[in-house]
């Protein structure tokens, strides 16, 4: 159909199958669908089209709409999407359908696809960070008092808390839900009317298809606006950041759930077992994650490899993107729809995390006593506490707290005693947790606006698109 008149009818099949889009397309039909429905309500209210042929226009246009992507033909020959639903529409509407690509190119017709397909994707993976977030903020308040070894180099360090501990990835996937939300500030604007890369001599308003769309700007440049793929190497970043902060929590799991640690145990559902050994039960789920992290960090060298030498403004190369962006997306939304049942579901030790603080863990707080209660620099009672570890005589150290402050010194002593802001007393950790559960609120609220507007904005669309009907 597209090829008829510089090249003729005649394709090779391989050449097609393999320059074909299609596959990936099936994610942006819809879109497709409402970027050609806002284009065409543009081109009548600008005159460049009857409202006779809008109507026929607008009509196939929801009629694809409603049977769904199954009732296009999607041979490979046609190239993509577009083609396909192009030719589905002159079906329907007879040659005026061809009249929808007035003032319009593919190129800047998929860069408006890939904006609408990838807001919304950042909305789900948004809302699966905040579930996560709101599974640890409970496993949070049900530990404010479970004290826990601290690490540093996976030695046994300082006291600590359990809450304290996961606070630690609560405000990580803060962060990352922020970095989201700045990724679809920059997505949610309006490529259309760039067309091919220099705009067109008709009359059109991109202002109204950005209206109509429920995009928040347009993006000015013409060569930018069908060129630009940062936004998407920026949620690639994102994405791959996300999945480290994953993998981290699931390191920890995994080797909490050990019986070297003993910390934790996961639920028997989300657990396997071996083929031989009867008495295993092994973290599978956690260590997938941990690999598949891997894949997405890979895709975000993919993807800035494939953008980093490519002159402006539209090349094929482009759609070897979507693609990778895609698996990413889907890696991240199944890696924490499973996180988040495990958190959920996780029992907690305590005993077992109370007896690995043995007296060790106090010789920083002992230095301190010491400091305070002696007046001597750090330096030479760090050396005092340090000398009486190597002769395996700190307990005269203890004795002497004990005798000066008129109680022991333990754990739980040295974290009430950590009362400055961010540290592990139950005091600031109750602190953190009532801040931090605002803040879920408020990011809840946030992004509940943000996909309200957006689907507010499809039904305006389709109701406004029946008025020419």
């Amino acid at each position: 159909m597209l090829r008829k008149g510089r090249l003729g009818e005649k394709v090779d099949i391989t050449f097609a199958e393999y320059t074909s889009s299609l596959e990936f397309d099936r994610k942006i039909f819809l879109f497709d669908i409402l970027g050609s429905i806002a284009h065409a309500i543009m081109l009548v209210e600008a005159k460049i089209i009857s409202k006779e042929d809008a109507s026929k226009i607008i009509n196939g246009l929801l009629e694809i709409l409603d049977e769904g992507i199954e009732a296009l033909d999607l041979d490979p020959r046609l190239e993509d999407i577009h083609m396909a639903i192009e030719k589905k529409l002159i079906e329907k509407a007879g040659e005026v359908g061809g009249k929808l690509h007035v003032a319009r190119s593919r190129n800047d017709q998929v860069a408006c696809d890939l904006r609408l397909w990838i807001r919304e994707e950042i909305n789900e993976v948004s809302k699966l960070v905040l579930k996560l977030i709101g599974a640890l903020l409970k496993l949070c308040e049900d530990n404010v008092s479970t004290v826990m070894p601290g690490y540093t180099h996976l030695q046994r360090a300082q006291p600590t808390t359990l809450a304290h501990h996961f606070l630690s990835y609560v405000d990580m996937f803060i962060r990352d839900f922020h970095r989201l939300s700045q990724v679809y500030e920059r997505t949610n604007k309006n490529p259309l009317g760039a067309c091919a890369l220099a705009t067109t001599s008709f009359d059109i308003s991109r202002e109204l298809t950005t209206k109509l769309l429920g995009f928040s700007d347009v993006i000015e440049n013409s060569m930018d606006a069908v060129s630009a793929r940062d936004y998407m190497l920026e949620l690639a970043s994102c994405l791959a950041i996300l999945m480290v902060n994953v993998s981290r929590i699931c390191e920890e799991l995994i080797l909490w759930s050990s019986q070297e640690f003993n910390f934790v145990e996961l639920s028997d559902e989300l657990s396997s077992t071996s083929s031989i050994m009867p008495q295993k039960k092994n973290p599978d789920a956690l260590e997938i994650m941990r690999a598949r992290t891997s894949k997405v960090i890979g895709n975000l060298t993919s993807a800035l490899s494939l953008i980093k030498a490519l002159p402006q403004s539209y090349n094929r190369d482009f759609q070897e993107l979507s693609p990778i962006v895609a698996d990413s997306l889907e890696i991240a939304n199944t890696s924490l729809s499973l996180l988040n049942k495990i958190i959920s579901t996780i029992k907690i030790n305590k005993e077992k995390m109370r007896r690995a603080c043995d007296e060790l863990i106090l010789a920083t707080d002992l230095a301190d006593f010491l400091v305070i209660e002696e007046a001597i620099p750090f330096r030479e009672a760090h050396r005092i506490v340090a000398s009486s570890i190597s002769a395996g005589n700190l307990s005269s150290l203890f004795e002497l707290y004990k005798k000066k402050k008129g109680k022991a010194l333990t754990p739980e002593e040295a974290i009430e005693l950590r009362r400055v802001r961010g540290g592990p007393s139950s005091r600031e950790v109750k602190r953190m947790l009532s801040a931090r559960k605002e803040t879920l609120a408020k990011l809840n609220a946030k992004l509940k606006k943000r996909m309200e507007k957006i689907e507010k904005s499809k039904e305006n669309l389709i109701k406004k698109a029946k008025s020419y009907v």
